[in-house]
């Protein structure tokens, strides 16, 4: 888990910031939380900050009483104390990122990100890459897929599909096993075909109605 200033690269020559963060890992059987609190200056050479505090074996233990059905509770509280630069104090957001699985994930894609590695556990043991950017940028698209797919076909056009069968194919040819998610997505697919061809056919006995009435 790191924190990391959001956006720094578009941030001013010279900037700095100096924050006080507390994260909260909430324990959700008990009180006994885990939490790391301190201060820390971020600056254009140093604009993440590495929180090795929860080994994720422990969050990954059921017995720990941190993951629950799935779900990780993380309540973080962020105050900056002193800004260099020209940006206004509003303008400079931080983010809370996690290692899971050896992949860099934000904090609100944890629970999925979790879940689905317990389903499917060997679903990265081909991925080869060590590079860190494009270990973040894949899974990012892996988990925006998946989020994808939690729509209803109502929501989704056929343009939607088409770039997630993209995406599906660039993930499975960089060594993911997405078997399970391409199933899924032919059903989606499937059923966004048989919705389309439900309202053609409403709209065409619209058609022969307005005729008759016509008549």
């Amino acid at each position: 888990m790191y924190l990391e200033v959001a956006d720094h690269g578009s941030l001013p020559f010279g900037w700095k910031r100096h924050v006080r963060y507390l994260i909260n890992l909430v324990n959700q059987n008990t009180v006994k939380d885990s939490k790391l609190n301190g201060l820390e200056w971020f600056d254009e050479h140093s604009f993440r900050s590495d929180l090795k505090v929860f080994p994720m074996k422990d969050i990954l233990n059921k017995e720990s009483g941190f993951l629950v059905n799935g779900e990780l509770k993380i309540v973080a509280e962020v105050e900056v104390l002193e800004v260099i630069g020209k940006l206004d104090v509003a303008e400079t957001t931080l983010t809370i990122v996690e290692d899971v699985y050896g992949f860099q994930i934000l904090s609100s894609q944890v629970e999925v990100a979790c879940h689905m590695f317990e389903r499917h556990p060997e679903i990265a043991s081909e991925f080869r890459s060590k590079n860190p950017n494009l270990r973040t940028g894949y899974m990012s698209l892996l988990l925006g897929l998946i989020e994808t797919l939690c729509q209803s076909p109502h929501e989704l056009h056929k343009a939607d599909l088409a770039v997630a069968y993209d995406a599906l194919r660039s993930l499975t040819y960089a060594g993911f096993k997405l078997d399970w998610l391409e199933k899924k997505l032919d059903e989606m697919s499937e059923k966004k075909e048989k919705e389309e061809a439900g309202e053609i056919r409403m709209q065409e006995i619209d058609e022969e109605l307005k005729h008759l009435k016509q008549k």
